[in-house]
């Protein structure tokens, strides 16, 4: 699909990136701020950004309650959603071409309207703490968060979104202000449209709803190293039956070109059913029911993780056979013309949801400074070589310079 792509600039100082197409019947419209998990201070703040998410759901000038608010979407069809990561937060809404507005108005009243009801303070932290609970109580959820603390040792990027149940429950309305005082600012918006509207009406919108002025400089964040560990291996114990295993790497940050070849790397083990991972560690071998690999992305740092839930007397077949995988596969130039064919599939497919082209805009926007167009990640897929994955995956994920987290059985014992 044709996309045009321009950059304008608000009166409020933002950039605006509209990614325009008549073939849509949709818009998404999204604003990122670069403002994180990593932008806070620790403990006292721990969850504040994700928790501030959550309070911009709570009412607004115009829609007093999260009913309101979400009503005001849900009645024509669309939604209103938002996510928070270690380096960014996103608030986006899709919604029917006939009703663009409301998706720039509901976004500008969350941001710049919240009113922070003090009754519901209490109410949305305790609900935030169900979530730090469901997390802990799902294996795979609690590991790969131990697993990430553990490889990135005290880099700010191993801080968990959720935060900590203690300065959860402590966070006041003061707080919240203090927090969005100094991080939501339009020096740190970037605003993004997809869908069936052309730069000019989307730059009226975003004018119209959006007031308040640039006032302090560019969130920027100092380039951190990550303090290598003297051990590769960590072992966690709870009442399981289970091993869970997380085998990690840290690889470079999001502007590292490797990481693309990385990412290429782990569809290929990992891409579906018919892939290495799945094929050797389950089906020709039933080592587990669940295994996977993903690649997470900091501005300046990464890792590559490879997820297995297995029986904890065969952890260690689990584990060389996975290394077998990962040495077998980087030399087979079939199994990456497979990927290739499989990204160019999906990227023709997200290409037709408005919502699914906005977060990979995203995503470019914080790693590449710009959103790509179809053309040019098609390109960019098309020109990955055997070689260069080969190259990546000897530099980053050779036996040496892997971690290994276990989440074991209380009564597991490393043989």
């Amino acid at each position: 699909m044709k996309l045009n792509i321009s950059e304008a600039k608000t009166k409020s100082g933002a950039s605006l990136w509209t990614l325009s197409s008549s073939s849509y019947s949709s818009v998404t419209a999204g604003v990122l701020v670069r403002c994180g998990a990593r932008d806070e201070i620790w403990p006292k703040e721990a969850g504040i950004a994700h928790a501030l998410e959550h309070m911009h759901f709570q009412g607004t000038v115009s829609f007093p309650d999260s009913m309101k608010l979400a009503e005001y979407v849900e009645e024509i069809g669309g939604s209103v959603s938002a996510m928070t990561g270690s380096e960014r937060t996103f608030y986006f809404t899709r919604i029917p071409v006939d009703y663009t507005e409301r998706a720039v108005r509901v976004i500008s009243e969350q941001i710049e309207k919240s009113i922070f009801p003090e009754e519901k303070i209490p109410i949305e932290m305790k609900n935030i703490i169900q979530e730090i609970k469901r997390k802990n109580d799902d294996p795979r959820g609690f590991l790969l968060k131990t697993s990430r603390q553990f490889i990135y040792n005290n880099h700010p990027a191993a801080r968990d979104t959720l935060g900590i149940e203690k300065s959860v429950l402590d966070f006041t309305k003061n707080d919240f202000l203090k927090f969005k005082k100094r991080y939501y600012n339009p020096s740190n918006y970037v605003f993004i449209v997809v869908g069936n509207i052309i730069e000019d009406e989307a730059l009226k919108l975003f004018n119209k709803y959006f007031t308040e002025k640039a006032e302090t400089s560019l969130n920027k964040r100092k380039n951190e190293k990550v303090a290598i560990r003297p051990t590769k291996q960590f072992i966690e114990r709870k009442e399981l039956d289970q091993l869970h295993i997380s085998l990690d790497a840290l690889i470079g940050g999001g502007g590292d070109k490797t990481s693309l070849y990385l990412e290429f790397f782990r569809d290929m083990i990992s891409g579906g059913k018919s892939f290495p991972l799945f094929h050797e560690i389950r089906d020709k071998r039933g080592l587990c029911y669940s295994v996977g690999a993903n690649v997470y992305k900091a501005s300046d740092v990464g890792s590559f993780n490879i997820y297995i839930g297995t029986d904890p007397k065969r952890y260690k077949e689990a584990i060389s056979a996975t290394l077998e995988v990962i040495e077998k596969s980087k030399s087979d130039e079939v199994l990456l013309n497979k990927v290739k064919n499989l990204k160019l599939g999906k990227l023709m497919l997200s290409c037709e949801n408005t919502q699914d082209v906005i977060y990979s805009a995203t995503n470019d926007i914080l790693f590449l400074g710009r959103p790509r167009g179809f053309e040019e990640i098609k390109k960019e897929i098309e020109e990955v070589t055997i070689d260069d994955i080969g190259k990546a995956v000897d530099k980053y994920l050779n036996p040496d310079s892997i971690y290994t987290t276990m989440l074991a059985p209380k009564d597991f014992t490393v043989d």
